[in-house]
């Protein structure tokens, strides 16, 4: 049929037009003759590729199976592991966590696939039920924890120690047979949280009788006691200015962000036991008890009395803010911080008012109790970074404060003409010599005399 169109195209065609079509037919040829060889060379490229191709398939196939079988029979030997007396619960694993997985058997009818699925949907149940990975224990330490475990048992019990396809599993025997470790454990549990209860019973009683009363009362004292000394102290630092007329005053309040309880059980605090209702009574010890029963699930290892401490301490309800007020604008208050706007110096003369006054309510709050208690307070390095004209001025207001003080410093002698008395004691070394000698001298506040050894 070709021939037959192209003599049929060449009927009506001229010499020239033949001999056109011919040297195309021919420049055709030439080209497709030149790109042969390198389609040849293509198609054995592909053919070898092919070749390369099955065998690669065949060899990953092979080794596809192989590990197929591997997975299912660690599978089969995972399953068998966990079909142990008494592994799941003492790997504190729940059996009916995920929908039943750890119970689920091998679907050995299925295909591969399928069975692969399964497996890995029972492997991530028990990696989710197991404690996080730490370290390796060694046969020598699970052995040596047998025998203290073994050593330290009572009750009739005794421990064995028994191994399962490279499990062991720790069982104890008593007259009874042998039990789980974590079957005896839960029954311990029980009988525990059983006698907790009935603790928490004895506890409330406790608690109808002293928490609202002596303790309610011990703790509406302290509160009371320290927002007197809080007023005592604003009292004194009222008196008290730098020479440029700065002073200092605190606020003492409940801290931001505390618990409700908390503002509750301090509104009832501040009044004595004896002046609150039967329902506010009431009110304080329940909220009380549930302060003490936060600290005791927040820490359960510890004990009572550390539960009491951390759940009772008021003074991590309030919070001390120190306001810089100045005698130039009454009324205004700035507070107390790196952003003041005060120099370095101020700063530091500002904290030595509200420690000297600190130290003076302190003292006058204990005089009542112990009117020979000292008022004496310990400085090491006194008055830091303070100009020498303003060390007079804190001297004097130690002395106005009927405060006893000991100063340590490399530069300050102390004989200001405010300070009454002083004994002064210069500590003097030659490097060449061993040992410090010591002049010791007496301020009456006019001079400085040096007393004799």
């Amino acid at each position: 049929r070709r021939t037959v169109r192209a003599l049929e195209e060449a009927l009506g065609a001229t010499e020239q037009q033949i001999l056109a079509h011919e040297a195309e037919a021919k420049r055709r040829l030439d080209a497709v003759g030149r790109q042969l060889p390198r389609l040849r060379d293509d198609r054995g490229e592909v053919h070898d590729r092919r070749v390369r191709a099955e065998e690669d398939d065949r060899k990953r196939r092979e080794t596809l199976a192989a590990q197929e079988e591997e997975v299912l029979a660690c599978g089969r030997r995972l399953r068998a592991a966990l079909a142990l007396p008494g592994l799941l619960r003492g790997a504190g694993l729940d059996a009916d966590a995920d929908e039943g997985a750890l119970k689920s058997p091998d679907p050995v009818h299925h295909d591969v696939r399928e069975r692969v699925t399964a497996l890995d949907r029972l492997t991530g149940a028990v990696c989710r039920g197991l404690d996080a990975e730490r370290h390796d224990l060694s046969d020598t330490a699970l052995l040596n924890r047998h025998t203290e475990l073994r050593d330290q048992l009572s009750g009739g019990y005794d421990a064995t120690l028994e191994e399962h396809d490279g499990i062991k599993l720790c069982r104890l025997v008593n007259d009874q047979g042998p039990s789980d470790v974590a079957q005896v454990g839960a029954r311990i549990a029980a009988e525990a949280a059983e006698a907790r209860d009935r603790l928490t019973e004895r506890e409330s009683e406790v608690f109808q009788r002293f928490l609202a009363g002596e303790l309610g009362d011990h703790l509406s004292a302290q509160v009371l006691a320290a927002g007197a000394l809080i007023t005592a102290l604003n009292t004194t630092l009222a008196t008290v200015r730098t020479s440029h007329g700065l002073g200092v005053t605190l606020d003492w309040k409940l801290a931001d962000g505390v618990e409700a309880d908390v503002k509750a059980a301090v509104d009832l605090l501040r009044s004595p036991s004896g002046l609150r209702t039967r329902e506010q009574s009431e009110q304080l010890r329940d909220v009380l008890q549930r302060r003490i029963e936060d600290a005791r699930r927040a820490d359960p290892a510890a004990g009572y009395a550390a539960h009491l401490r951390t759940a009772l301490d008021y003074r991590g309800w309030f919070t001390f803010t120190p306001w810089v007020v100045d005698d130039a604008a009454p009324g205004s208050r700035r507070k107390l911080s790196g952003r003041t706007g005060l120099s370095q110096g101020e700063q530091r003369v500002l904290s030595y008012l509200v420690l000297f006054a600190a130290a003076a309510a302190h003292f006058t709050g204990l005089a009542d109790a112990v009117p020979h208690a000292p008022r004496l307070i310990l400085l090491d390095d006194a008055f830091a970074k303070v100009d020498e004209p303003t060390h007079a001025r804190l001297g004097r207001i130690l002395v106005d404060l009927d405060l006893d003080f000991v100063l340590t410093s490399e530069r300050l002698i102390g004989n200001w003409p405010d300070v009454p008395s002083l004994h002064i004691y210069e500590c003097l070394r030659d490097p060449h010599v061993r040992g410090v000698a010591t002049l010791h001298y007496t301020w009456n506040g006019r001079q400085r005399r040096l007393m004799p050894v």
